[in-house]
């Protein structure tokens, strides 16, 4: 049978509470002087202080010029429970007592030293004031018991408090030597199932603890059994070499699927925005083409709208198709100025009335090399992010398209372009908002109204055309939005640029 005292806890909770039976009633000494210390210092500071006040308050004051007010002051000490004791000595005259101290006082006993001097539980001490006539001696006796009744309950919380701590360390001490022997339980309990055979040699350990000793036997026995450890070894390392290109496999996949599950949120909300856009365009089309004369000219225009439409439609399709090249049509010189009196002449129809468009076209204008059809969407697509911001309060829409150099922004390498310019009176954006209005899906309309790729496939157009597109927006002033086009060839007239200003009633730009 294994004796208890050379159990680990044991002997760890042993040492606890020879610590503990050393330090604490210095521990408890030291606290209760300190305390007591506190305490007298407070209360001599305390009277000394309340002492001058009234030895200021005697030398300036005229209590001293005639006993009964001398003897009236010493009264009010006394009642205002600050004193036990008060009188006032002048030269070689008798002293002047405070009529209500009490009778045991007799004559005064002189001054205290130190805080409970003489144990009478009151402190004396004697002010002197300088007076013309002579140097008169104020005399003042304090009451200690508060003080000592303080002390004597600090003294009686330490101890309480000493106590708890010692129950509680002591309890602790067990329960942590009792954790600290369990690890080593463990080893050995461990060793043990290692253990395949008996063996001669033995580990000495030389020590009284019932657990090293038994651990050390074990250890020796695990001595024998290195090369299966090594051989355990290798297939540890295979093993996790295996689950190391396993988990790169799943996470190549996981980064596979996040891939395509943007692309196709991408490719969704593209469609889902022009779908909602061309469908009614085509159906309410439709409908008016087989209303009208085959040979007139809304017909004609009507064809047109159809074949817009359609044309919206096959570049959906393109998107649709994950197709990086955003240009995948051939590149031929491209008359903007067309594309955008077409883009006008149809915002026209569909604008709610409390926005007004403005056209100003400028001519001649150079060609620039691209896609009609990706120039119709850009110009279509900032037309309509205009009107969207103007569309709870109304305001004006100005489509400006003009040929001018370049110089002064920052923005815009410097040279010759044609400029598509799109302003509105809108709400305008923030600086920080402005900073963002290019990335994909980013949006301030409300949830349902927008998915957020419309000037993100203004700047993608744009940027597959060589083109720069800049923007200028403040809070409340609207926004102006810039498409740099670099020019495939000069008109072949340098006339000025004519302005062709129409004015009515339509939509305005949206942010």
């Amino acid at each position: 049978m294994v004796r208890v005292t050379n159990r680990l806890w044991f002997r760890l909770t042993s040492v606890v509470l020879v610590i503990h039976a050393v330090l604490l009633p210095l521990l408890f000494f030291g606290l209760l002087l300190i305390v007591q210390h506190s305490h007298a210092d407070i209360f001599v500071d305390q009277v000394r202080t309340y002492g001058r006040l009234l030895a200021d308050e005697l030398e300036l004051g005229d209590a001293l010029t005639t006993p009964e007010r001398t003897v009236a002051l010493l009264d009010s000490i006394i009642l205002s429970g600050q004193g036990m004791f008060a009188e006032v000595q002048a030269g070689n005259e008798p002293p002047l007592r405070s009529t209500l101290v009490a009778p045991e006082f007799g004559k005064y006993p002189g001054d205290n030293f130190e805080f409970g001097d003489r144990g009478d539980r009151t402190y004396f001490f004697s002010v002197p004031i300088p007076r013309k006539d002579g140097q008169v001696i104020l005399r003042l006796g304090f009451d200690e018991s508060a003080v000592w009744d303080q002390i004597h309950d600090a003294r009686n919380r330490i101890l309480l408090a000493l106590i708890v701590f010692t129950v509680v360390s002591v309890g602790l001490a067990i329960w942590l030597a009792t954790r600290i022997a369990q690890p080593m339980i463990r080893l050995q309990n461990a060793a043990r199932s290692i253990a395949t055979g008996h063996f001669d040699a033995h580990l000495e350990a030389g020590s009284g603890i019932q657990e090293v000793q038994q651990l050390t036997q074990h250890l020796e026995s695990m001595r024998s059994e290195l090369v299966g450890i090594n051989e355990r070894l290798s297939l540890e390392i295979m093993e996790r070499a295996a689950a190391e290109a396993q988990r790169r496999s799943l996470e190549e996949r996981l980064r596979h699927s996040e891939r395509i599950a943007t692309v196709g949120t991408l490719a969704g909300g593209i469609a889902h925005e022009f779908n909602n856009i061309m469908t009614p365009i085509l159906l309410y089309a439709q409908a008016a083409l087989d209303d009208v004369p085959e040979t007139s000219a809304p017909a004609d225009d009507l064809h047109r709208v159809i074949a817009a439409a359609h044309r919206a439609r096959t570049l959906v399709n393109r998107v649709l198709t994950f197709s990086r090249d955003i240009q995948s049509g051939p590149t031929v010189p491209v008359n903007v100025a067309a594309v955008v009196e077409e883009v006008v002449a149809l915002l026209r129809a569909i604008a709610p009335p409390n926005i007004e468009i403005v056209s100003r076209i400028g001519s001649p204008l150079a060609t620039i090399p691209g896609d009609a059809s990706l120039v119709h969407q850009l110009v279509m697509n900032l037309c309509t992010n205009a009107s969207q911001a103007m569309r709870a309060s109304g305001g004006r829409m100005t489509v400006t398209l003009a040929q001018r150099s370049e110089r002064s922004d920052e923005r815009v390498p410097t040279g010759e372009y044609v400029v598509l310019e799109v302003a509105d009176t809108g709400h305008g954006m923030d600086a920080k908002t402005l900073s963002r209005i290019f990335e994909p899906f980013f949006t301030t309309r409300d949830v349902g109204e927008g998915t957020g790729l419309g000037l993100s496939v203004v700047h993608g157009i744009a940027s597959s055309m060589g083109a720069v597109v800049v923007a200028d927006s403040q809070p409340g002033r609207g926004a102006t939005f810039r498409v740099y086009f670099a020019m495939a060839a000069r008109a072949e007239t340098g006339a000025d640029l004519a302005t062709d200003s129409i004015e009515r009633p339509a939509g305005e730009a949206a942010q």
